[in-house]
């Protein structure tokens, strides 16, 4: 994988991450934001990467803007990403799996004497 592909991935995870802050819980009484969020970065001096993400379809959309006469937009890719956001993990390089974590959380409580309910959700790898 080229530096540029892994600059792209990160930025990616970036999307993702910043998709499932916005999935939050909010207050029924707020007005929510549906308007797509837009998050970009300098990917070297000649050119940048926009992610466009609709938090009402969960669509993410990725663009390479390239500067100069011959320049412009290109769309590097695209997926609806609701699926992703459900996944426990992939191509995980933690120290700690996501299990393991839960593991302990669960072996914390009981230490402490408080009952917590396991997390929810399949195996997904």
């Amino acid at each position: 994988m080229t530096s540029r592909h892994k600059t792209i991935a990160m930025i990616l995870g970036a999307a993702l991450l910043g998709l499932g802050l916005a999935r939050l819980p909010v207050s029924r009484d707020a007005p929510q934001d549906t308007r797509p969020l837009l998050v970009h970065s300098s990917l070297g001096v000649t050119s940048a990467i926009l992610f466009v993400l609709d938090p009402t379809t969960s669509n993410l959309a990725a663009y390479e803007a390239i500067p100069g006469e011959n320049g412009g937009l290109r769309l590097l890719g695209a997926r609806k990403i609701e699926h992703d956001l459900e996944l426990k993990k992939y191509h995980d390089r933690s120290e700690y799996s996501f299990d393991d974590l839960s593991e302990r959380k669960l072996k914390d409580a009981a230490n402490r004497g408080v009952e917590e309910k396991p997390p929810a959700g399949g195996e997904q790898h």
